[in-house]
């Protein structure tokens, strides 16, 4: 018999507040993910009070601010991820008619969506909400098997815990996951061969307001910094045309796409990079490999940083 709380029934449900910090009405989605880890957690300190007892022993502890981050990872899928990167980047770009459109979404933008957050624990009728969210940062990893993901870097404002749900009737919809062997690889416009592996990551270099003075233990808020985006590539050594890129200091563009269909794929593209060079050591009688660190930077004709294109049957964000 199994003892407390499953992750079997555990389900993950958000959606945007119309005001920061307060519970959105009304039906939540449900969101597919493989772990989700956004909590609170509030500091306790002891100071060494002497005199304050009969004995040597310690007094009671002292609290500090309960701050709220963490992360969720989720699949790389036709429906949700656009949510995802709704939060992170701010509302798309939308084009197309029923049944096929084409949603852009670019970093930079100068305010972002507060999220509401569910953990719902039926079995244990526990229910964990997580109120002024934001999405900070995304990493998602390139790999030549198995199904595409990527993890999210949550902060929030508050967590509120209850023994039922505030998230209405959950909206399930369904999805078609994205698979990494239809993963591509373009390096200024052109396919790069031999790639073996690698990583997106990007950052809104959020921070939580966590010096300001209050009767609640909260946060005061999040700050959103400067955007910033990086990876790396690791391939095959074939030719020093990669290299002479690095050595120049040549910008040049880095997209990484998965297709389901003609209509149903996601493009990450970082429109102007920076390859960083490294070495290339040979270490046994078999092919070498190479890395190509890089990071990304605005770009003036793409009018952004990083451009993720979704191609979907989901009519808006």
């Amino acid at each position: 018999m199994p003892v407390g709380a499953q992750g079997g029934s555990f389900k993950l449900r958000a959606k945007v507040e119309s005001s920061e910090n307060t519970a959105p009405t009304g039906n939540w989605d449900q969101l597919p993910c493989f772990t989700f880890g956004l909590a609170g957690e509030q500091e306790q300190g002891q100071d060494q009070i002497l005199s304050a007892n009969a004995s040597r022993d310690a007094t009671d502890p002292f609290y500090g601010k309960t701050t709220v981050s963490g992360s969720a990872r989720v699949p790389l899928e036709s429906v949700h991820i656009g949510k995802w990167l709704k939060w992170m980047l701010g509302a798309p770009t939308t084009t197309g008619s029923s049944p096929d459109y084409t949603h852009v979404f670019k970093s930079g933008a100068a305010t972002l969506p507060s999220v509401a957050f569910e953990k719902a624990l039926p079995d244990i009728s526990a229910f964990e909400t997580y109120l002024g969210g934001r999405v900070n940062t995304m990493e998602v990893g390139i790999s030549d098997t198995g199904g595409a993901d990527a993890t999210f870097g949550l902060l929030a404002m508050q967590e509120v815990l209850a023994s039922s749900t505030g998230a209405g009737t959950p909206v399930v919809t369904a999805f078609s996951r994205f698979q990494r062997p239809t993963g591509a690889i373009l390096l200024g416009g052109s396919a790069l061969a031999a790639v073996t592996g690698g990583t997106i990551r990007f950052t809104n270099d959020m921070v939580a307001v966590d010096d300001t003075i209050r009767d609640d233990a909260q946060i005061e808020g999040i700050d959103i910094g400067q955007s910033a985006g990086s990876g790396d590539l690791t391939l095959r050594f074939a030719s020093h045309d990669q290299v002479n890129l690095a050595v120049a200091g040549t910008a040049v563009a880095i997209e990484y796409s998965l297709t389901i269909a003609a209509a149903t794929s996601i493009t990450f593209t970082y429109p102007r990079a920076f390859l960083r060079r490294t070495g290339r050591p040979v270490e046994g009688p078999r092919g070498i490999s190479m890395s190509l660190p890089f990071v990304a930077a605005y770009d003036t004709t793409a009018g952004c940083l990083l451009k993720v294109t979704l191609l979907n049957q989901v009519a808006s964000y």
